[in-house]
């Protein structure tokens, strides 16, 4: 069995770390909002503005009295080469409905930026989820003026449905919580809003993760747990330098705050851990074809001991690297001054700039209870450990459960929240912090769940298809007919 390529690995992770978890999306030249606001809360907002980048499809809109699709950006840059996130929108849903599908990037990620080298001081000012709500009902609306749509209760009215997967499933449903004047009905797919109303147990996560490792081939967990077992059992006899060149081929130019055999360990558990992560997060349709498969095959080879299964994963992620490069676990890092592997989000922040964001907004209003659990390493996570991260990071202190009381979505009942479907895929692991249940029929909070889905697979890492499992199949036309009546219930409404 040969290894992943470190290119297509690669790729899927960077997909990962987008928000959008797509295989295959629509490359698109983008378009440029000039006139959005730096900060939706001052006294004049429309007096200091930046250029926020978006992606737009017309290819199938019907023109006023159809429907916008406004998919939400997430935790990294959108470039041309990715451009619009889902073909069952941008192609299946916009051909149905007619619809007109834009999507903005999500501010301080690529090209959008509010403030050129932000201080701590700026980010905790406008790097808000609110803020970026407020972004995407302005762009919106001015889109609505653009394409000549009326008022509700009119012929020519053009509902606006939101749609994100992820962080950006989580921003879909706020759109329709706090702004239901602007935004119709909300479609949340993998959305972690449990997380984020800290109402999931830290261990439940990699519960998950090692479940669905388990479930693509049985030993898969035992024989990860085992590897690293064995490989903090060599650390009890050697320095973390010799464990790096002797055993595992790791490049010795260590980043210099790993200095020591434990945060060695745990950084080196980190990437182990949130790797499987990521390829959880892409395990669909689940057979003996995806990477996750591929991998849980190379470590439970009765042939090969601890060091080299943790090799064969330093070599697919050793992206553009010759063959038997050594691994750099800079690669690893986030941007910015003081960046550590471990970061805000147990299950990986991402490398670079986009990393660096997101570390910032897991350590501030994002906050996400995740353990290591013993498959993985065992290592408990704690708010004293994040809160000492994040004021060596950023100068800030977490801020768990404001977002929640203050948007109320830690008990959504009590909202006057209507028309918004939440889907999961019961093998991702944010399906332990997603709204898995209906909780209303009378209000259409409408929960689907799909044994054999991955993270937001409805949504589609692949042209929607029979090469889909037949849940997720089954699942697509039932949010079509979910949406069809919606949007008749709006057009009637006045």
């Amino acid at each position: 069995m040969s290894p992943l390529s470190p290119l297509s690995f690669f790729f899927l992770i960077v997909l990962l770390a987008v928000g959008s978890h797509t295989a295959k999306s629509t490359p698109t030249d983008p378009s440029y909002y000039v006139a959005q606001a730096v900060n939706h809360f001052s006294s004049d907002p429309s007096s200091t503005t930046y250029t926020q980048r978006y992606y737009e499809s017309s290819k199938y809109f019907g023109g006023p009295g159809h429907p916008i699709f406004l998919v939400m950006g997430g935790e990294g840059a959108i470039e041309p080469s990715t451009g619009l996130f889902y073909p069952y929108i941008n192609e299946i849903l916009a051909t149905k409905f007619g619809a007109y599908v834009i999507q903005p990037e999500h501010r301080f990620y690529g090209e959008s930026n509010p403030v050129v080298n932000a201080t701590n001081d700026d980010l905790k000012l406008l790097m808000t989820p609110e803020q970026a709500l407020h972004d995407a009902v302005a762009l919106v609306n001015s889109l609505r003026d653009a394409l000549g749509c009326t008022a509700k209760g009119t012929p020519t009215y053009c509902p606006v449905i939101s749609v994100g997967g992820s962080y950006p499933g989580f921003l879909s449903f706020s759109m329709r919580l706090l702004f239901p004047q602007h935004i119709d009905a909300s479609y949340a797919a993998s959305a972690p809003v449990k997380f984020y109303a800290q109402q999931v147990d830290g261990q439940e996560y990699y519960d998950l993760i090692a479940k669905s490792a388990e479930r693509s081939l049985p030993g898969c967990a035992k024989s990860i747990q085992s590897a690293l077992s064995d490989f903090k059992a060599s650390l009890a006899e050697q320095t973390y330098q010799e464990v790096a060149s002797g055993l595992l081929n790791i490049c010795p130019s260590i980043p210099s705050y790993i200095d020591d055999n434990e945060k060695f360990y745990h950084e080196v558990q980190m990437v182990i851990a949130y790797t499987f992560a990521g390829l959880n997060m892409a395990n669909y349709p689940p057979n003996d074809e995806t990477e996750l498969y591929e991998v849980c095959e190379s470590w439970t080879d009765p042939d090969s001991d601890w060091a080299a299964k943790l090799n064969f994963l330093f070599e697919t992620l050793n992206e553009d690297e010759d063959e038997g490069a050594c691994f750099d676990l800079h690669s690893q890092l986030p941007a910015g001054d003081k960046g550590t592997i471990s970061s805000g989000d147990w299950s990986g922040v991402g490398t670079g700039p986009d990393g660096k964001m997101w570390d910032y907004q897991t350590c501030s209003l994002l906050v996400e209870r995740i353990d290591i659990t013993e498959t993985f390493g065992d290592r408990k996570w704690t708010l004293d450990w994040l809160n000492d991260h994040c004021q060596e990071r950023f100068e800030i202190s977490p801020s768990p459960s404001l977002l929640a009381s203050t948007w109320g979505f830690d008990d959504i009942l009590s909202t006057t929240l209507t028309k918004t479907l939440f889907t999961n895929g019961l093998n991702d692991g944010w399906s332990v912090g997603s709204i898995t249940e209906t909780l209303s029929e009378e209000r259409q909070l409408i929960a689907m769940n799909f044994p054999n889905g991955a993270h937001h697979s409805d949504l589609s890492h692949s042209d929607p298809g029979p090469t889909d499992t037949e849940d997720i199949q089954e699942g697509h036309e039932k949010i079509a007919a979910l949406i069809g009546e919606w949007l008749n219930e709006i057009m009637e409404e006045e």
